[in-house]
């Protein structure tokens, strides 16, 4: 059932005057109350000097997007689709692109399973969906792992989970995906794809858990893309990239390590390496089919995605991949995000931590990226193609980009290290490794063996100009 806000507390009332409202009702009745309260004033600067940075980006840039992500909306302060809307009069960006996770991963809270998804899906609407189209802005959504499926509790083998259908559904349902390009021989069919004629950027939704194991009924979304996704996307979103266009690629799970895990590198590798041999002009044989794509005149510009909880990037072999932070009121975040955003602040209710999004901005010409937060952290701009140097030959390197001194740190692009946190085994230490290169306090890379490298270098509140290094024998 799609409803408006104003049908939807109307259908509410109905309810309450025959004394029929279950919990689960009363409780949505209070949540379309709160929806209804506008936002907080301490959030009016804030977003003033976000807008301000905004339009001044938008100048040099040729598109851009709102991406917001891991919203799990139980744990959620639940401000920021308001936050969006308040953004809409103030900045030329009318895209907003969810990351998914949209449920808690557990259910127990509730007074039975499924009635946790159900809040998760009426929650977006009320707190999201209808906010953000409400003001102008067309939402688009990629599906998560938690979308939508939960489990009643860590120790109990029982939840919920819709069907792909069902699923489709809700992921398809806004009004920015009704002008989309999709799959029709596939019912369930979570990933399309759109196009920005003037500014020749296509933006790519994929589906990374596109299957269901009908054995289970909690978390029961699989890790990874099926064969039919796959060819889709190859033949009719990849291939078809017309000449001198970029694509952005959006999803949930990571593909590859340093932004993702060991597990995310492996599950989508068969993919990232047809991705790699489109970028790089080469041939491979993928689902059958082989791919000759030197004459390729197309590029990808970045893949962007969440799932991690936190805020990394990388860029290996020709393309920049980027996870983002969690909406949530969580604090793994903080912990994800070391050391290159220093001690995030926690979320806070009543403050403009309590949310975590970017604003992200496009300029293909110069390779540039341009990300500003709102909510906890800061702003970066990160390079989409690869500096060169030779193993051994110091390369000096500047950032133009931020003001003032900088400090400057390096990391390796396709090795990370989780250490176990006895804590929380849900928010592991992040380590990195310096074997390609190391970077000194002028700027100065010492390229120490072929590979690729992330240079970060970074002003006094910690905003950043990341620059790729490919450091060749």
């Amino acid at each position: 059932m799609d409803l408006s806000r104003r049908n939807f507390l109307s259908g509410l009332g109905v309810f309450a005057a025959a004394g029929a409202m279950s919990p689960a009702m009363r409780a949505l009745a209070a949540a379309a109350d709160d929806a209804a309260q506008p936002l907080g004033g301490y959030w009016a600067p804030h977003l003033a000097a976000v807008a301000e940075k905004v339009r001044a980006n938008a100048a040099k840039t040729v598109d851009g997007f709102w991406f917001i992500t891991d919203l799990h909306i139980t744990a959620n302060r639940r401000q920021s689709g308001k936050a969006l809307a308040a953004l809409t009069p103030l900045t030329p960006l009318r895209k907003t692109f969810c990351g998914g996770d949209l449920p808690e991963a557990f259910a127990a809270r509730f007074e039975n399973d499924k009635a946790g998804v159900d809040f998760a899906v009426d929650f977006y609407r009320l707190f999201w969906r209808d906010p953000v189209e409400g003001s102008g802005q067309r939402l688009y959504t990629a599906k998560g792992n938690h979308d939508f499926t939960i489990r009643h509790d860590a120790k109990t083998e029982a939840g919920f989970t819709y069907s792909g259908l069902e699923a489709k559904r809700i992921v398809m349902g806004s009004k920015g995906c009704a002008d989309v390009v999709t799959n029709p021989d596939d019912p369930t069919a979570c990933y399309y794809y759109f196009d920005n004629g003037d500014a020749k950027i296509r933006y790519v939704f994929i589906d990374t858990t596109d299957q269901i194991n009908p054995k289970r009924t909690w978390w029961a979304v699989e890790y990874g893309m099926h064969e039919v996704q796959m060819k889709w996307l190859a033949d009719q979103a990849i291939s078809t990239i017309p000449a001198g266009w970029c694509a952005v690629l959006v999803h949930h799970i990571p593909f590859t390590g340093c932004v993702g895990s060991a597990g995310d590198e492996k599950t989508f590798r068969p993919f990232r390496e047809f991705l790699e041999a489109y970028q790089n002009r080469g041939k491979i044989a993928f689902c059958g089919k082989e791919y000759d794509f030197s004459g390729a005149q197309g590029r990808i510009l970045m893949s962007i995605c969440g799932h991690e909880h936190a805020e990394r990037q990388t860029f290996q072999k020709g393309i920049l991949h980027v996870t983002e932070p969690c909406d949530a009121a969580y604090g793994d975040y903080i912990l994800g995000s070391k050391p290159w955003c220093g001690d995030l602040p926690s979320k806070k209710a009543g403050t403009v931590h309590e949310q975590t999004f970017d604003a992200v901005q496009l300029d293909p010409a110069r390779n540039l990226v341009y990300f500003t937060r709102v909510g906890g952290g800061q702003d970066r701009v990160i390079h989409a193609e690869t500096r060169v140097a030779k193993a051994g030959v110091p390369l000096r390197l500047e950032a133009p980009l931020l003001k003032g001194p900088v400090t400057w740190g390096c990391h390796d692009a396709d090795r990370i290290v989780y250490t176990p946190n006895p804590k929380n085994r849900y928010n592991p230490f992040v380590g990195y490794a310096n074997d390609v290169a190391t970077v000194a306090a002028d700027g100065t890379l010492t390229p120490k063996k072929p590979g690729e490298t992330m240079v970060v270098a970074m002003d006094a509140n910690l905003n950043k100009e990341i620059i790729p290094v490919r450091v060749d024998a």
